[in-house]
């Protein structure tokens, strides 16, 4: 009995792993779609690369990589991926066997599924359409946010939760002093 447990110790411990990002790809996708907004680019930080490192951690063993924002000081940015499943034999009941595998997922493709919120983000506005999210493109286009840092975690099932975090965070408002609050425009 102590072998088997044991050995799912070592299993579910392959399993939820660190990933490993791309610091120059991730940059460079934000700064791309940035530019597209004449914004000015955005640095990469080890000290945000650490909060999400220490959130991504949280959301895989603590959240069971459920998509949870952390709601701290910085601006943040969740993305996931289920696991790539299939099947190449059956069991004797004719049951299929499945595998489940990670998928490779890019830092562009990240950063991209952030800013096609653009499709739902009005204008005229300044807000999503109703029933919408578009946050997530706000805060990669946002114009005062000078730094990003990213981390990424497989989780148990083999999907993976991936974050960013921003700093100074964008989506903000401002509180005029006739009480009036105002959503600033990202850029």
């Amino acid at each position: 009995m102590k072998k088997v447990w044991m050995l799912t110790i070592v299993v579910t411990s392959l399993f939820a792993e660190r990933l490993s990002v791309d610091t120059e790809a991730i940059t460079k996708a934000h700064n791309t779609l940035r530019a597209k907004h004449k914004v000015a680019p955005l640095i990469y930080t080890q000290a945000l690369e650490d909060k999400a490192v220490l959130w991504g951690r949280d959301l895989q063993e603590e959240k069971g990589c459920r998509m949870v924002h952390s709601h701290g000081d910085t601006g943040e940015n969740l993305y996931w991926a289920s696991a790539s499943k299939s099947a190449n034999a059956k069991d004797k009941k004719g049951q299929w066997i499945w595998h489940s595998t990670l998928q490779k997922v890019s830092e562009q493709e990240v950063v991209q599924a952030w800013y096609d919120e653009i499709a739902d983000y009005d204008y005229e506005t300044n807000s999503c359409q109703e029933g919408k999210m578009c946050g997530h493109f706000t805060q990669v286009v946002w114009n005062t946010t000078t730094e990003v840092g990213c981390a990424a975690f497989a989780c148990d099932d083999r999907s993976q939760v991936w974050v960013c975090e921003y700093a100074p965070a964008g989506n903000v408002s401002v509180r005029h002093l006739n009480g009036k609050v105002e959503k600033l425009k990202p850029y």
